[in-house]
C-alpha cells in the first residue's frame, strides 16, 4: 500500500479526533486532564462557575495545544444545571464526558452550613448522575462514548471531619462501577477516576492541610488518559495510593479521622 498523501494523513487524524467535554475544567484535575487530551489534538469544552478561570484556561490551552476549545460558563450547584448544560451541548456530538466537578469541606459535620453541604452534594452526585443519564442514551444510540466520573480514593472508607464528601465519592464509585456493567453491552465504556492527594486548590477551600505525599495534577491527569483509553473501569493513580487501600478500613479510618481532626485544630489555631 502507498503511502497516504499529507491531505489524507491529516483527514484521518481529524476524523479519529474526539470532542471532550470537561466539567470543573478551570483548574485543578480538571485542566490538566484537558490539557492531556488537547496535546493529542483533541477538540475541548470546558465548564465551570468562574467564567475568568474558564477564559484563562482556553487562551492557554489555544496558545499551547491551537486546539479549538469552547468555554461554558455554569453552576451545577443549582437545580436543573445539569440539563442546562447538556441543552448548550447536545448538537455537538460529545465522545467523552468527564465528570470532574466537586468540592468538600473539612470540619465536624453537625458544624457545617446545611445550605452548603446541599449544594456540595448536588455537584459531587446529583449533577452527575444526571449529565450520565443524558449522555448515556446519546452515546447508546451512536454505540460508542465514553463517561468518567472523578471520585477519590476517600471513595472506599468512612472519612470522619469530611464525611459527606466521602461519602458522596462513594456515591460516585458504586454508580460508575455499576455504569459500567449497562453500558457495555452498548459500546460504551464508563470508568471511576479515584485520585490521592492531588496537589489543587481542593486543600485550601476544603480547610485541610496538604499531605507529604500528594502528586502533582498533571502526573494524576497523564496516568488517568492512559488508563482511561485502555478501558480501564477503577483508576487509581500512584502506587502508594494503591497499597493503602489493602490497609484493613478500621485503619484507614482512623488515619482520616487523626489527619483531618489535626488540619481542624491548626486552622482553629490559625
Amino acid at each position: 500500500m502507498g503511502r497516504l498523501s499529507k491531505k489524507a494523513y491529516l483527514h484521518n487524524i481529524i476524523l479519529y479526533m474526539s470532542k471532550v467535554l470537561i466539567t470543573g475544567g478551570s483548574q485543578g484535575i480538571g485542566l490538566a486532564l484537558a490539557k492531556q487530551y488537547a496535546k493529542e489534538g483533541n477538540e475541548l469544552i470546558l465548564c465551570a462557575r468562574d467564567h475568568v478561570r474558564l477564559s484563562e484556561a482556553r487562551n492557554e490551552i489555544q496558545s499551547q495545544y491551537h486546539v479549538r476549545t469552547q468555554i461554558i460558563s455554569i453552576d451545577l450547584s443549582k437545580p436543573r444545571a445539569a440539563e442546562a448544560l447538556y441543552e448548550k451541548v447536545q448538537n455537538q456530538d460529545i465522545d467523552i464526558l468527564i465528570n470532574n466537578a466537586g468540592f468538600g469541606f473539612t470540619e465536624e459535620s453537625r458544624k457545617i452550613d446545611i445550605e452548603k453541604e446541599e449544594s456540595m452534594m448536588q455537584v459531587n452526585t446529583v449533577a452527575l448522575m444526571s449529565l450520565c443519564k443524558l449522555f448515556m442514551n446519546d452515546f447508546v444510540k451512536k454505540g460508542s462514548g465514553t463517561i468518567v466520573n472523578v471520585a477519590s480514593t476517600g471513595a472506599f472508607q468512612p472519612g470522619p471531619y469530611i464525611a459527606a464528601y466521602y461519602a458522596s465519592k462513594s456515591f460516585v464509585l458504586n454508580y460508575s462501577k455499576a455504569l459500567a456493567v449497562e453500558a457495555k453491552p452498548y459500546g460504551v465504556h464508563v470508568c471511576c477516576l479515584c485520585p490521592g492527594p492531588v496537589d489543587t486548590d481542593f486543600y485550601m477551600k476544603s480547610g485541610s492541610r496538604k499531605p507529604r505525599t500528594i502528586m502533582s495534577a498533571e502526573k494524576t491527569a497523564e496516568i488517568a488518559v492512559k488508563k482511561i483509553a485502555e478501558s480501564k473501569t477503577v483508576i487509581i493513580p500512584g502506587f502508594l495510593n494503591r497499597l493503602a487501600l489493602i490497609l484493613p478500613e478500621s485503619v484507614r479510618v482512623r488515619f482520616v479521622a487523626r489527619s483531618k481532626y489535626k488540619n481542624l485544630i491548626k486552622k482553629q489555631n490559625g
